[in-house]
């Protein structure tokens, strides 16, 4: 009988670090459940099913509670067991805080703190029942700065910078293990979706 693969969610994997995040799951040999609000999930589920990963996508909007509650439920259908979770799925802003539309700002608030909020607490509450797992939440380096310019961006990494640390510290001596990625500035789409090209 053939040995079941780990199981990883990556959200935020269409492109960019979520897709790298991915492509190193599946190079150690993890089955994938990946997701994104694009079309590019699809693509990305093609690129990344080498090495006989066996890769779903979900296309889904994690802004809203519902879309998370459907992408866990999707993720764990037939009672599959999540080993490994990158939760990355996020986006900035840019401009002036008071010149920026509100609408804009509370839905990167929902994508990058309630949803990143939302769905840790479903895979943590599964993985700290069953004693094994892992968490990778992207934070960023403006975690630790104001951002002036970036205002609202900056204040949600520095909600999920201050989350990741404290599930950390109350997870030792377990088998469970939160951690937090803190890239810098880097080659991806996200400068162009915030508006900050320049």
């Amino acid at each position: 009988m053939a040995e079941t693969k780990k199981l990883a969610l990556v959200t935020g994997a269409s492109s960019g670090i979520g897709f790298e995040l991915a492509k190193r799951f599946a190079d150690d040999g993890y089955d994938l459940v990946i997701a994104a609000e694009d079309d590019g999930i699809t693509t990305a589920a093609g690129k990344l099913s080498h090495n006989g990963a066996h890769v779903r996508p979900v296309k889904v909007d994690l802004r809203s509670p519902e879309g998370v509650t459907e992408l866990y439920e999707r993720a764990t259908e037939g009672r599959h067991a999540l080993d490994a979770a990158a939760i990355n799925a996020g986006v900035g802003t840019s401009g002036k805080f008071v010149d920026s539309d509100l609408e804009h700002d509370l839905s990167v608030i929902d994508l990058n703190v309630r949803s990143t909020t939302h769905l840790t607490k479903l895979v943590l509450r599964d993985m700290v029942e069953r004693g094994s797992g892992k968490v990778l939440l992207t934070s960023s380096v403006a975690s630790m700065m104001p951002g002036s310019y970036q205002n609202v961006y900056n204040a949600t990494k520095s909600y999920v910078q201050s989350l990741a640390e404290a599930i950390h510290d109350e997870l030792q001596g377990s088998d469970v293990t939160v951690t937090a990625l803190m890239p810098g500035p880097t080659g991806t789409n996200f400068f162009h979706r915030a508006g900050l090209d320049n």
